[in-house]
């Protein structure tokens, strides 16, 4: 039984290592999406998604795997086999293993909530960037719009709307 343990705790604790360096990478992705959105390069942001999404599905599979090893470490420890913490898990287990697994838990947990920031940042630039490009849009949709008339009756035909650019006075 403590051979079984010692080899699923191997197990989650090589989960942990490739979910961090997998986490590390979407970091890495996110921040130079952030430079990439910053200078409005297309392409490469393109490119950088392609690598994001990679990176998610990587980071899918291994969730996981995470959750299979955590679960069968708790059966093997006796704690919560539904919802199984690394925290609770760790103080299950000898003193060395415990403190390598609340290691790898609060080093995910800091890259988790780093990505999260960055994340939520490029976000907020996506949504600047868009609400500027509508409102551009708007004021060329506005400056193209016809101009008013007259109607034979010599009545000014309705206008769509008062914002268009209207040459009001020229003066030298």
């Amino acid at each position: 039984m403590e051979d079984r343990k010692n080899e699923i705790y191997k197990l989650l604790s090589e989960n942990l290592d490739q979910l961090i360096k997998a986490y590390r990478a979407l970091l890495e992705i996110v921040r130079k999406e952030k430079d990439i959105l910053v200078s409005a390069k297309i392409d490469e942001l393109n490119e950088n998604n392609k690598s994001k999404d990679a990176i998610l599905v990587r980071v899918r599979s291994l969730e996981n795997s995470r959750m299979k090893c955590a679960r069968d470490l708790a059966l093997a420890t006796g704690t919560d086999v539904d919802q199984p913490r690394l925290l609770e898990l760790a103080s299950k287990l000898e003193e060395s293993k415990g403190d390598r697994l609340r290691n790898l838990h609060s080093v995910l947990d800091l890259l988790i909530k780093r990505v999260s920031e960055v994340n939520k940042q490029n976000e907020e630039l996506v949504n600047s960037a868009l609400k500027n490009i509508t409102g551009a849009m708007s004021a060329i949709r506005d400056t193209l719009q016809s101009k008013p008339t007259y109607a034979k009756q010599g009545s000014m035909l309705p206008q769509k709307s008062d914002a268009s650019g209207n040459l009001v006075r020229k003066e030298v």
